[in-house]
């Protein structure tokens, strides 16, 4: 059996989102054959092709004009309007990648990959089932939702209601939760050998900016390792390498602990105390299935304000957005245990660690084999 994932790495949590997947399907049926493209790379003309690096330019410099975007096409009419006007553009490259990665079903785990590759696999002909994992924890951008899919993986209730409401039959929505690493839950049980093989002996606070260290990471990092708080402090800087040297050659002190893209970021999760992270929702679940009281700083304008009201609603999240408040954040959570433990056992009602298990279930029934 074939599955092709589409996704494109505007951020990181599509391909996350993917490969969390593909883990669970392959324990799940073992003969599976799974590929992962960058559909926007591989199928599009400019300017889509270069999606991931305009991506990362648009968080640092043009977020206002994002959400000005994000804004005007969000809605089931407008979303598709907006798709079908730049189909004919991305028809023949889509339905090449279609081609050149034939598969007995498709997944897609990003937003821009889901009416015009229904196109495309409705023209090439005899279509596999066509699947989406929707990464969105509650507001989604419209382009995600299509009826013509087969079925829909959501990771909330409020995110099903969004799309009944516009029109998608809920018997195609399933809510299986976010897509993890499925080691995290586990990882909790290893916490003291985990810090132990880190030399973590001071209270952890692990910083994110998703997969591109976006956000203000730096700034943030910077106002803490100021603030000589007691605690040891570690930065994922993920794919910004620029950040990572920029914060090696500050000097921010024995305790500041900078890091680049790592694989091992599940272990860091369990071997910390506190989350301060920008407020994707790849970010946000993996930090609930750790167990971690969570503080966000930033959000992507539309999508992710959904993920932030949802962490402060449920009680595992709390929001600062100035270096200062992030500071007085931390140092009031690192001196109240009682508040840390009421966060950190909200964050484990919140989370589905076996949601990538129940998305690769939910998949395979649209299966023969």
């Amino acid at each position: 059996m074939r599955i092709l994932f589409l996704i494109s790495d505007t951020g990181g949590g599509h391909r996350a989102a993917a490969n969390a997947i593909a883990e669970a399907l392959r324990l799940a049926r073992p003969n599976v054959t799974i590929e992962i493209v960058d559909a926007l790379v591989e199928g599009c003309p400019w300017p889509l092709r270069r999606a991931p690096q305009i991506y990362a330019f648009a968080m640092k410099h043009l977020r206002w004009m994002w959400a000005l975007f994000f804004h005007l096409s969000n809605g089931p009419w407008r979303a598709r309007i907006s798709s079908d006007l730049g189909y004919p553009f991305n028809a023949r490259g889509l339905r090449r990648v279609l081609r050149d990665h034939p598969a007995d079903l498709v997944v897609s785990t990003h937003p821009l990959l889901t009416r015009q590759v229904l196109h495309a696999l409705n023209a090439n002909g005899n279509r596999p089932p066509f699947a989406v994992v929707v990464t969105d924890l509650v507001s989604g951008h419209w382009t995600w939702y299509e009826s013509g899919v087969d079925l829909f993986c959501v990771p909330t209730e409020g995110a099903k209601t969004v799309m009944v409401s516009g029109g998608i039959a809920g018997a195609k929505i399933h809510v299986c939760g976010q897509p993890v690493a499925a080691r995290l839950a586990a990882l909790r049980a290893q916490r003291e050998s985990l810090r132990a093989e880190r030399g973590l002996t001071q209270p952890t606070v692990l910083l994110l900016g998703g997969g591109d260290g976006t956000g203000g990471l730096g700034t943030f990092a910077r106002a803490l390792a100021a603030a000589q708080l007691g605690i040891r402090i570690v930065v994922v800087c993920a794919r910004n390498a620029a950040l990572k040297t920029e914060l090696d050659n500050a000097n921010l002190g024995p305790n500041v602990t900078v890091l680049g893209f790592v694989k091992d970021l599940p272990e860091w999760m369990a071997a910390s105390d506190l989350l301060v992270t920008k407020g994707g929702p790849g970010s946000l679940m993996e930090g609930c299935a750790a167990g971690l009281p969570m503080i966000v700083y930033d959000w992507i304008p539309g999508q992710e304000i959904g993920n932030v009201r949802l962490a402060q609603e449920r009680g595992f999240g709390r929001v600062a957005t100035k270096p200062a408040q992030l500071v007085n954040e931390v140092r009031a959570l690192i001196a109240d245990q009682v508040a840390m433990e009421r966060m950190r056992a909200a964050a484990l009602v919140a989370a589905v660690p076996d949601a990538s298990a129940r998305i690769a279930a939910t998949l395979l029934t649209l299966t023969r084999e």
